[in-house]
C-alpha cells in the first residue's frame, strides 16, 4: 500500500470524525484533501460522496461520485451520480445522464423513471408521460410500476371513466395488503387517490389518501408533546433580548431571500415570482443553513446558548454565515440573489436572522383548511411526519401559528407576511410588495412568472407554470366532512 493510499484513506476517516464532532468546515477541508489524494477507495467513494453532500459541499460530492462511477461503473453508481446532479440543481446535466442511461438500458424501470422525473421538472410533460408509460407497459415491471403511476397521476388530469383509473385499481389489487408490499401500496394509493379526486369521486379518493396516511403513520416519529414543548421554549425565550445577548454577526450579505411557510401554502409560487426578476438567479428547497450551522446542537434558547459556550463563540455567527454563503455559491453559483425556501426554517428563524441580519424573509399564510387538505393528500417522501394524521396536522399548524406571531414581533421589518388568498385575488399589489420588500426595483416581466423556464422540484411544479388562478382556494370544501378531525383538533388548541 502506498503512502498516498494510507493518507487518503486516513483523511476520509478524519473527515468523518470531524463531521461527528459537528465541525463542518474541518470535515469539508479534510474531504477536499482526500479527494485530491485520490486513494483507491473503490465503492467506498459512494460514502464519501454522501458525506460531502450531507454537509452541502456539492463540488466535492460530485467529484467523489465521479470517482465512484470510474471505480465501479455500474448502472446503480451512474444513477446515483445522476440523482446527485438533479438534487444539486444541475438538472440539464442530470437529464443528459438520464438520456444516456435510458438509451443503454431501455427496459430498466429505474433509468426510465429517473429520466421521466427530470423531464417533469423541466416541464416536458409529453416526453415524461411517454417514458412513464414505457415503465407501466414493461412486462417485467409488474408491481414496480407504482412509482411511474404516481408521477403520471401528478401531471395528468383524469375524468370519470378514464381507463387509467381501472388500470390503477387493478394494480392496487395486485399489490395487496401484505407488510412486505406496504411501501408500494402507499405510493399507489396516493396515485389512485389523485386520479379519483380529479374524476370527482371524493369518497373513494379520501379513502385512498386516508389509508395511505395510516400506513405511513406506522413509521412516523412525530411527537405532538415534543413539538409543542419546542415551540413553548422558543416563544418564551427566543426574544430580542436573548438575541442581543449572543455574539453579533458582521455578515452584510442580503443575497439569500428566505421564503417561509407550510408546505402547499404558496411558497413555490412566491419563489417563482421572485426568480422571474432579472436580479434573482434561482431558488430551491436548498437545505443549506442546517449543515452550515452544524455547530449549533439544537434550536431552543437553552440549546443555542449552550452551543455558544465555546472558545470561538465571538466568531461563530460569522463562521456559520460564511459557511452558508459558501454553500449557496456551491449550489447556485456566485452571482445573483437566490431564494431559499427550505421546509421548517420557521423553527430556527431567530438564528438565521442572527447569522444573516440583512437577509429578507417572506412568510406565506394560507387558510389552514386548504393547507391541511393539500398536505394530507400529498405524498411527502421524508421529513413531514406530521402530515400523516389529521390531528397531527392540526398540532403542527397550531405551532406554526404561534411561531409566526412570535417571529413577526421579534423580527419586525425583516419579515413580510403574504396572505396566499390575497396574493391570488390581487396579484399585482402583492407581487409589487414582495419585490419591494426584498429591495429590488419592479420589472413588468414578473407578472409573467409562469413563463419563466426553470426546473421545479416540488409537488407544485404544475401550478407555477400556469397564470395566477383562484380555483384551488376552496378545493378542500368537497372534503369538509372528512376533515372534521382536523377542525376539531385545530380549534380546540
Amino acid at each position: 500500500m502506498t503512502t498516498q493510499t494510507v493518507d487518503g484513506a486516513q483523511l476520509v476517516n478524519q473527515a468523518l470524525a470531524a463531521f461527528q464532532a459537528r465541525e463542518r468546515d474541518d470535515a469539508a477541508y479534510l474531504l477536499a484533501k482526500a479527494i485530491q489524494a485520490n486513494p483507491p477507495l473503490g465503492a467506498r467513494w459512494a460514502s464519501v460522496s454522501r458525506l460531502a453532500a450531507t454537509i452541502g459541499e456539492i463540488t466535492l460530492a460530485l467529484a467523489a461520485a465521479r470517482r465512484h462511477v470510474a471505480a465501479t461503473p455500474t448502472a446503480e453508481a451512474r444513477l446515483a451520480y445522476a440523482q446527485l446532479l438533479i438534487q444539486s440543481g444541475r438538472t440539464e446535466d442530470a437529464l443528459r445522464e438520464g438520456v444516456a442511461l435510458a438509451r443503454e438500458r431501455p427496459n430498466d424501470p429505474a433509468a426510465l423513471h429517473f429520466l421521466a422525473t427530470g423531464q417533469v421538472q423541466l416541464g416536458d410533460h409529453d416526453a415524461a408521460i411517454a417514458n412513464l408509460r414505457r415503465i407501466i407497459d414493461l412486462p417485467g415491471a409488474q408491481l414496480g410500476a407504482e412509482n411511474a403511476w404516481h408521477v403520471l397521476a401528478d401531471i395528468k388530469k383524469f375524468t370519470a371513466g378514464d381507463p387509467d383509473i381501472a388500470r390503477m385499481e387493478a394494480m392496487l389489487e395486485r399489490i395487496g395488503t401484505a407488510e412486505a408490499a406496504r411501501q408500494s401500496r402507499i405510493v399507489m394509493l396516493y396515485a389512485l387517490g389523485k386520479a379519483l379526486d380529479d374524476a370527482g369521486d371524493t369518497d373513494r379518493a379520501f379513502a385512498c389518501f386516508d389509508e395511505a396516511a395510516r400506513l405511513q403513520k406506522i413509521d412516523s416519529i412525530f411527537n405532538t408533546a415534543q413539538a409543542d414543548a419546542f415551540v413553548d421554549a422558543v416563544v418564551k425565550g427566543y426574544d430580542r433580548a436573548f438575541m442581543d445577548s449572543l455574539p453579533k454577526s458582521t455578515i452584510d450579505s442580503d443575497r439569500p431571500i428566505f421564503v417561509l411557510g407550510l408546505p402547499r401554502s404558496g411558497t413555490t409560487l412566491v419563489e417563482q415570482i421572485l426568480v422571474s426578476h432579472s436580479q434573482v438567479l434561482d431558488g430551491a428547497e436548498a437545505n443549506l443553513f442546517r449543515p452550515a450551522a452544524m455547530a449549533i446542537r439544537g434550536f431552543t434558547p437553552d440549546e443555542v446558548r449552550a452551543s455558544f459556550d465555546r472558545p470561538d463563540a465571538a466568531t461563530l455567527p460569522d463562521r456559520i454565515g460564511r459557511a452558508y454563503l459558501h454553500l449557496v455559491d456551491e449550489r447556485f453559483g456566485k452571482t445573483g440573489r437566490i431564494v431559499d425556501k427550505t421546509l421548517s426554517q420557521t423553527r430556527y428563524l431567530g438564528l438565521i436572522h442572527q447569522v444573516l441580519p440583512k437577509a429578507k424573509m417572506i412568510w406565506l399564510r394560507r387558510d389552514p383548511a386548504g393547507v391541511a387538505w393539500s398536505c394530507y393528500r400529498t405524498r411527502f417522501v421524508k421529513g413531514v411526519d406530521w402530515s400523516r394524521s389529521l390531528t397531527d396536522i392540526a398540532a403542527w399548524f397550531r405551532g406554526e401559528d404561534r411561531l409566526h406571531a412570535h417571529w413577526s414581533a421579534v423580527l419586525g421589518d425583516s419579515l413580510l407576511t403574504v396572505p396566499y388568498e390575497a396574493l391570488v385575488d390581487d396579484p399585482e399589489t402583492w407581487m409589487r410588495r414582495i419585490i419591494e420588500h426584498v429591495g429590488l426595483e419592479w420589472e413588468d416581466g414578473v407578472r409573467d412568472f409562469h413563463k419563466t423556464e426553470r426546473a421545479v422540484t416540488t409537488a407544485s411544479f404544475a401550478q407555477v407554470r400556469k397564470p395566477m388562478y383562484a380555483s384551488s382556494k376552496e378545493a378542500w370544501k368537497r372534503y369538509e366532512t372528512q376533515l372534521k378531525p382536523f377542525f376539531d383538533a385545530y380549534e380546540k388548541g
